[in-house]
C-alpha cells in the first residue's frame, strides 16, 4: 500500500481509537458513579466513593497521559493493518498490547502525581471498557474496509512492467494487495527472455503489445521494476503512461540485472536519492545494536541455563555423544567461525552423509537440506529439538562473542555463497543473525533465490527499529514451527 493511503488509514483508525478510548473514560465513570445498582458486577465489593468529592483535574490528567499512550501504542503496532488481516484472536492480542501502555502510563501517574481520587474500580471499569470498543470498532473497521474494497470507485487496476525475479517478487507484493483495492491486471514482460513464475498474475505480453493491454484491460496505476539500465530503456513506457493520467511508480532494483535488490528511498542534505547496498556507516546505530546483542544474549543464557542443562542432559541419555554440533560458517567479511548448536544428528551425520554420494548430491541439490522425513541422520530427539528451536539456542554463545548478532542474514556454509554472486561481498557486509526476515517468513520452506534475496534485501534496508519488529515476529514464528526441520 502507498505511504499515503497508508497515512490517511492510520490517521483515521488514531482518531477513532481516541473517540473509543474517550467513550470508554465517560462510561466507566458513570458504570462506577451507579456500581452498586449494576447486575452481577454490583456483587463486586467496593469502597464509598463521592463522585462529587472526585478531584476533576485528577481524571482528567488520568485521561490525557492514558489516552496518550493507549493511541501510541497501538499506533506503533500497525493497528489499521492488523483490523483488515488479523484473526479475532490476533485482534485481542494486538489491543492487550496497547492496553498495556495505557496501564503502565496511569500506573505511573498514579504513583508519581499522587492521583489519590482515582477510584481502583474505576480503573478496571476503564480498561475492559476500553479494551471491548476498541475490538468491537476493529471489527467494525475490517468489514467496512472489505466492502469498500470490492466497491468500483474503490478499486485500482495495476499492472507490472519488468523482468527477472524482482519482478516475480513485486507481482506477489501487489497479488497480496487485494484488500486495499489493488487489483492487479497482470504483468508486461520487458525482455526477450521466457517470462518467470508470477504467481498467480498473468503475462499479458512484451513491450510492443503495450497498446493492446491498455485496450483490453482497465489500467490505472503502472509499476514499472528494474536496474538502472532497465529504467533507462523504460522511459518512454513511464513518460507515455504519465502522459496518459496513469499514476506510475519505479521499484528500483540495485543493477539492470534479473536478480537485483532493492534500492532505498533516502536523502542527503534534503536531497532525495535512491541509495543501494549496505546501509551507510551509522556508528551510533551499530553500537545500539551490538548493546542489544550483547544484553539479550547474556540475559537469555542466564535466564535459560535451566533449559540448556535439560537439553544436554536429554542428549546424552538419549543419544549417547557430544551435545553440541559446531560447523563453520561465514561470518562478517568473510571471515570463518564455528557456529554452535545442540547435536541433532547422529555422531557420524556427516560421514553418512558424503558416504552416499547420491545423498549427499540430493542434499546439495536441496539447498543442502534433506526433507526430514527422509533424512536418516536425523535422531528422534533432534527432530524435537528442531521442530521447537531449541537446537539454536547455543547460537547465543555466538552472539555474545559477536560472531553472529541477533537479527541478521542467515549463517551460511562456505558452499552456499554461490548462490549470493554476484552480490557475496555485500552478503558479507554485515554480521549474520540468530533470526531474520528468512526465520519469520517461513525458514525452510523459503527456498533459494528467495531467501537470497530476502537477506539482501535486509542488508540494504535495516535498523535497529527493523530489527526489535524482526525479534517480536520471530516468536510466533518459532511458536508456530512454521518451515522448522
Amino acid at each position: 500500500m502507498f505511504d499515503e493511503r497508508a497515512r490517511t488509514l492510520r490517521g483515521s483508525q488514531s482518531i477513532l481509537d481516541a473517540l473509543c478510548i474517550a467513550g470508554a473514560f465517560g462510561i466507566a465513570f458513570v458504570a462506577r458513579m451507579y456500581h452498586d445498582d449494576l447486575p452481577l458486577l454490583g456483587r463486586v465489593p467496593s469502597t464509598d466513593w463521592d463522585p462529587s468529592k472526585a478531584a476533576g483535574v485528577d481524571y482528567a490528567m488520568l485521561l490525557v497521559l492514558s489516552l496518550v499512550a493507549w493511541v501510541w501504542g497501538l499506533r506503533r503496532g500497525r493497528g489499521f493493518l492488523r483490523a483488515q488481516y488479523s484473526s479475532l484472536l490476533g485482534l485481542l492480542g494486538h489491543h492487550l498490547g496497547g492496553l498495556m501502555w495505557a496501564v503502565l502510563a496511569s500506573s505511573l501517574a498514579v504513583f508519581t502525581i499522587k492521583l489519590a481520587t482515582v477510584s481502583r474500580l474505576y480503573f478496571g471499569y476503564y480498561f475492559l471498557t476500553g479494551l471491548i470498543l476498541l475490538l468491537v470498532k476493529d471489527l467494525f473497521m475490517r468489514n467496512l474496509l472489505r466492502r469498500l474494497s470490492q466497491s468500483s470507485q474503490f478499486i485500482r487496476h495495476a499492472m507490472v512492467v519488468g523482468a527477472g525475479k524482482p519482478v516475480s517478487w513485486f507481482a506477489q507484493v501487489l497479488a497480496g494487495a487485494t484488500d486495499f483495492g489493488y487489483r492487479p491486471v497482470g504483468v508486461l514482460w520487458s525482455n526477450d527472455d521466457a517470462p518467470e513464475d508470477v504467481g498467480s498474475l498473468p503475462v499479458l505480453g512484451r513491450l510492443p503489445d503495450l497498446e493492446q493491454v491498455l485496450v483490453d484491460h482497465p489500467v490505472d496505476e503502472v509499476f514499472v521494476v528494474g536496474g538502472a539500465r532497465q529504467l533507462a530503456e523504460l522511459a518512454p513506457l513511464v513518460q507515455s503512461m504519465t502522459e496518459r493520467g496513469r499514476v506510475v511508480s519505479v521499484v528500483s532494483t540495485l543493477q539492470g540485472s534479473a536478480d537485483g535488490v532493492r534500492g532505498r528511498v533516502t536523502e542527503f542534505s534534503g536531497v532525495p536519492m535512491i541509495s543501494y547496498g549496505p546501509m551507510p556507516r551509522d556508528e551510533l546505530g551499530a553500537a545500539a545494536k551490538r548493546v542489544m546483542d550483547v544484553a539479550v544474549s547474556a540475559v537469555a543464557l542466564l535466564s535459560l541455563s535451566p533449559l540448556f542443562v535439560a537439553v544436554w542432559l536429554a542428549i546424552r541419555i538419549w543419544d549417547p555423544g557430544p551435545s553440541l554440533f559446531a560447523q563453520q560458517r561465514l561470518g562478517l567479511g568473510g571471515n570463518r567461525f564455528l557456529l554452535y548448536k545442540f547435536r541433532s544428528m547422529r555422531v557420524d551425520a556427516e560421514a553418512a552423509l558424503k558416504a552416499d554420494p547420491a545423498l549427499y548430491q540430493r542434499y546439495v541439490d536441496n539447498d543442502f537440506k534433506l526433507p526430514e522425513a527422509e533424512d536418516p541422520r536425523i535422531s528422534p530427539l533432534g527432530r524435537f529439538l528442531r521442530r521447537s528451536s531449541l537446537d539454536e539456542l547455543p547460537q547465543l554463545f555466538n552472539v555474545l562473542r559477536g560472531d553472529m548478532s541477533l537479527v541478521g542474514p542467515r549463517p551460511i556454509v562456505p558452499d552456499e555463497i554461490a548462490h549470493y554472486q554476484p552480490y557475496a561481498d555485500l552478503f558479507l557486509a554485515v554480521r549474520p543473525g540468530v533470526t531474520g526476515l528468512w526465520q519469520v517468513s517461513g525458514r525452510s520452506d523459503v527456498r533459494y533465490p528467495e531467501r537470497a534475496f530476502m537477506d539482501l534485501d535486509y542488508i540494504g534496508n535495516n535498523s535497529v527499529a527493523k530489527d526489535l519488529r524482526i525479534l517480536l515476529r520471530t516468536v510466533p514464528a518459532v511458536l508456530g514451527r512454521k518451515g522448522a526441520h
